[in-house]
């Protein structure tokens, strides 16, 4: 599939990656080649470059950014007169252990990890700005210094006294992608929406990713939240892999996680609401016959993804994704061979991360 996302971004998106290890297994992101200065700006190259003023941060949101933000993804606004108050001492939504922006302190702050891009194969969601080449370096660098420098607002203040913060991204574990879905390990979290209550029924799915998996990524496993927005992957893979969040209506957000053989970690999803009315999904229907089945739906919408139109078995744990020549809209199905028992749910999500309405089938 191919990036995307406001909240994620396919094919094959860069997303968190797992610990050196006090535990087994890490699902933090980090920068890699960042010096920073934690006092405000009182030293390094942020203290002897200009005051960055929050008009030119402004600027920048408003030629890059405030189209997107909330124009697609309603979680951030990035307008004029927004944009400040939701970036300092708030929580990202995609990632709730991290802050948009921690004063002086670029390499911990969501903001900043977005438009700079996270480490290498560790990402959560895509690099903004979405689906557009990277910042200019020279703007990537007055964000830095504008957040070192102590991030002031409009006024030229510097902000209120910080939030707790997170503490500082562990190093990651370098581990070659899984080459089975299955394994030893075991991954909890919750998942929650835009207003930061549980989402009870989003599904969790395991995706291995690399050259021999069809569009270079591929749907296996789901688990189901429960009414607490809580879920359990058990029997998860050794190795690199991705997790994938998908509530109704919603945007996805997906994460890296690399484990150890027998490893656990504890990996937590906020999915933005959507703004766009596709894709659209009616007509799912399961069809017994021969010692097959036949899993079909139709599926409606521009921007339509071959790796993201799917149908979910929750009582074996199984996801199978559904094809269409060309990609066009219309029906989408997938013949499996072995009977699979209980309900499915059908659901579809395009190039843009945007989830449709689930149809279960009996």
């Amino acid at each position: 599939m191919s990036p995307r996302s406001p909240g994620e971004v396919p094919p094959r998106r860069p997303v968190a990656i797992a610990l050196a290890f006090v535990v087994p297994a890490v699902v933090l992101p980090v920068v890699t080649a960042i010096v920073v200065t934690h006092n405000g700006g009182s030293g390094g190259s942020a203290a002897r470059a200009p005051r960055v003023a929050f008009g030119q941060v402004q600027a920048l949101f408003t030629e890059s950014c405030a189209s997107c933000h909330p124009g697609v993804n309603p979680s951030l606004d990035l307008r004029p007169g927004h944009s400040y108050a939701a970036l300092i001492n708030q929580r990202a939504l995609e990632d709730p252990r991290y802050l948009r922006v921690v004063v002086g302190a670029p390499e911990k702050s969501f903001l900043y990890l977005k438009v700079a891009g996270f480490a290498p194969a560790a990402q959560v969601g895509g690099r903004m700005p979405f689906e557009r080449p990277p910042l200019p370096a020279a703007q990537i660098a007055l964000l830095r210094n504008w957040i070192l420098q102590g991030a002031r607002g409009p006024t030229g203040r510097l902000p209120p006294p910080a939030v707790a913060t997170p503490g500082s991204a562990p190093p990651l574990a370098t581990l070659p992608f899984a080459s089975t879905p299955s394994g030893t390990g075991t991954i909890t979290g919750t998942v929650i929406d835009q207003a930061r209550r549980p989402i009870a029924g989003a599904l969790v799915t395991l995706l291995l990713r690399g050259p021999k998996q069809p569009g270079g990524e591929e749907h296996y496993r789901v688990a189901v939240t429960n009414a607490a927005g809580r879920y359990m992957l058990r029997d998860a893979p050794s190795g690199t892999f991705e997790l994938k969040a998908y509530a109704p209506k919603r945007i996805y957000v997906s994460h890296f996680v690399a484990l150890r053989p027998g490893g656990a970690a504890s990996v937590d999803f906020g999915l933005p609401n959507r703004t766009l009315t596709t894709p659209v999904i009616s007509h799912a229907r399961v069809r017994v016959a021969a010692g097959a089945e036949t899993l079909a739906m139709t599926v409606r919408g521009p921007n339509l993804d071959p790796n993201y139109t799917l149908a979910v078995n929750p009582g074996s744990g199984r996801v199978f994704e559904l094809r269409s020549p060309g990609n066009r809209a219309g029906t989408w199905s997938r013949t499996i061979t072995t009977h699979v028992k209980g309900p499915w749910i059908f659901v579809a999500i395009d190039h843009l991360c945007s989830v449709s309405s689930f149809i279960k089938v009996h």
